[in-house]
């Protein structure tokens, strides 16, 4: 589809109009999980994006374009405007995201928005509090696990192989909650998850 942009001669064409794009999806999908898409799958997106960041810095481009001496200034200019803006720029629409700040805006005005994590098993894990919480896993076979998801924890957010990692361990005997002796963590495949349910520490 876009194969003119394999050339050599138009490769200043993919740093202008396809770097920054793929600088902003590559910052916000720091702050969102779920698949993010192959890059020839995604060029179109990042011409788009590119295109939608250069609408909102045009009269910085005009001011970088008329930059001709010294050089340094001229590519220091550039560098800034193809790389640390689309950086801010992916900085702003990652946290955008995962406050879900479109949402809230959308809900003011009546609509309802396609949410920006695909499954419940990524949203729900990308909002674990700062201190952790408790979870307690019902295995296939029955058997139920518990644990402390905390700060090193891991939810594999990989489509294919949603595992989970607890780093610690407990004990349930009813609504008691016991630390074992011993800091043992824990990994459990997805083919052994029947639910997980959660707890506030």
């Amino acid at each position: 589809m876009l194969d003119f942009l394999k050339a050599p001669e138009n490769l200043y064409l993919i740093l202008f109009f396809v770097v920054p794009g793929l600088v902003i999806v590559y910052v916000r999908s720091r702050f969102i999980s779920g698949r993010t898409p192959s890059h020839t799958e995604n060029v179109l997106g990042y011409l788009v994006l590119s295109l939608l960041y250069y609408s909102i810095i045009l009269p910085l481009v005009e001011q970088a374009l008329g930059i001709r001496e010294p050089w340094v200034a001229r590519a220091g200019t550039w560098i800034v405007l193809t790389l640390v803006g689309p950086a801010l720029f992916g900085l702003l629409l990652g946290v955008w995201a995962q406050k879900e700040w479109g949402v809230w805006v959308a809900d003011k005005i009546g609509l309802s928005t396609i949410h920006v994590i695909p499954a419940a098993w990524d949203w729900r894990f990308s909002k674990m509090p700062r201190g952790g919480m408790f979870v307690m896993v019902t295995l296939t076979s029955g058997e139920r696990v518990a644990g402390l998801f905390g700060a090193k924890s891991f939810a594999s957010s990989d489509t294919s192989e949603r595992d989970l990692f607890l780093e610690e361990e407990y004990n349930v005997d009813g609504d008691k909650w016991e630390a074992r002796p011993a800091k043992v963590g824990i990994l459990i495949p997805v083919k052994e998850v029947r639910y997980v349910e959660f707890w506030e520490p």
